[in-house]
């Protein structure tokens, strides 16, 4: 029997999501709900969706429904998460999954069995994120010394006729800014590359508003978080993870990710590229010195929209763990919690967890 799914929130994010259950046999979307009449009844007749709720509350009480897929602000999202838990559906998080670790606490202590995802698993299912998994796996890089990111929008020309949503640089709307933005994808994909063998102890972190002069056009004039973020992170066993993420800076455009062992390393690219290899390892031969081989040269198929929704009805499908679940959601919530309390207290913050309590 197919897994009877709704959809809370039909902006672009809910539209990618109920295209993906639309492409798989074993999902039927089967309602969809948003404060937007209009958006929620033109997703509908998009996918011909028999039932359009205008309250999250209305969909959440079909008692048709098997699981949500929350797609709406962060700020209105661990609410409506309890509610659906409550209900016995199983629950779907976009990213950020929530305002706190705390949140993610109470969404643990109400799931009584039931599976939680969330989707900033996004770009972990693809090629490159599990050649270089199977790389660590092996051993290859030995021990791993850091792992990191920086990932740098330059200031682009103004853009005219260009309102900006309110919530994208909001703490009260989105839970942040740039960090949450793409930042958590970040984290998520550095931790499953790595099998998340890193245990995040220590934060020591600053972020930086939009530059005065840059704000008009990019920003909505009531942002109050961060585009510019970068962050220590010291891990067990002398691990670390340097982390950056901005966007339109004063810097030149950069992306990359990577990942250092005491043998070799790792150059990633998480977000799918067609001008360069996906995976190149860096291996240090004690006669010869670096060593430098590509292992994944193709793009592959982008499939980072489809499969959070389809992993998340697999696992209720299969009775086993979302590629990120609550556990894992935890750890990285906990280290955003202390990115932002670290740079506003400009002190480095320890993160006290039990990782398998998370």
């Amino acid at each position: 029997m197919a897994l009877r799914l709704g959809i809370i929130g039909c902006g672009v994010i809910g539209r990618f999501h109920a295209q993906a259950a639309d492409g798989d046999d074993w999902i039927d979307l089967a309602a969809v709900a948003d404060i937007d009449d209009r958006a929620a009844r033109n997703l509908a007749e998009t996918y011909d969706v028999s039932s359009v709720y205008g309250e999250a509350a209305e969909l959440i009480a079909d008692p048709n429904i098997d699981a949500v897929v929350l797609a709406l602000l962060t700020g209105v999202r661990t609410p409506i998460a309890l509610a659906a838990l409550r209900a016995g559906k199983h629950v779907l998080l976009e990213k950020p999954p929530a305002m706190s670790a705390n949140d993610l606490r109470a969404m643990k202590a109400s799931a009584n069995g039931l599976v939680v995802g969330c989707c900033s698993s996004r770009f972990s299912f693809l090629d490159g994120a599990e050649r270089a998994r199977a790389e660590v796996e092996s051993g290859t890089l030995g021990n791993i010394r850091i792992v990191r990111c920086r990932g740098i929008g330059a200031v682009g020309p103004f853009p005219k006729g260009h309102t900006p949503p309110p919530w994208r640089v909001s703490h009260s709307l989105n839970g942040g800014g740039y960090m949450v933005n793409w930042g958590v994808y970040d984290l998520d994909y550095l931790m499953h590359v790595t099998a998340w063998q890193l245990k995040p102890r220590t934060v020591l972190a600053q972020t930086w508003p939009i530059a005065p002069g840059l704000a008009d056009g990019r920003v909505d004039p009531a942002s109050d978080a961060e585009n510019h973020v970068i962050s220590f992170i010291h891990c067990d066993n002398n691990a670390v993870i340097v982390h950056e993420r901005g966007e339109a800076v004063a810097m030149e455009s950069k992306l990359g990710w990577s990942v250092t062992g005491d043998r070799a390393s790792l150059r990633l690219s998480m977000t799918p590229r067609a001008d360069g290899p996906q995976v190149v390892l860096d291996e240090a031969d004690p006669v010869d010195g670096l060593r430098t081989s590509v292992l994944l040269d193709a793009p592959g198929v982008n499939r980072s929209n489809d499969m959070p929704v389809r992993d998340f009805a697999a696992a209720i499908r299969d009775g086993r763990p979302p590629r990120t679940d609550l556990r894992k959601a935890t750890i990285i919530q906990q280290v955003i919690d202390a990115i932002y309390t670290s740079s506003r207290s400009g002190r480095a913050v320890d993160i006290d967890s039990d990782y398998a309590q998370s």
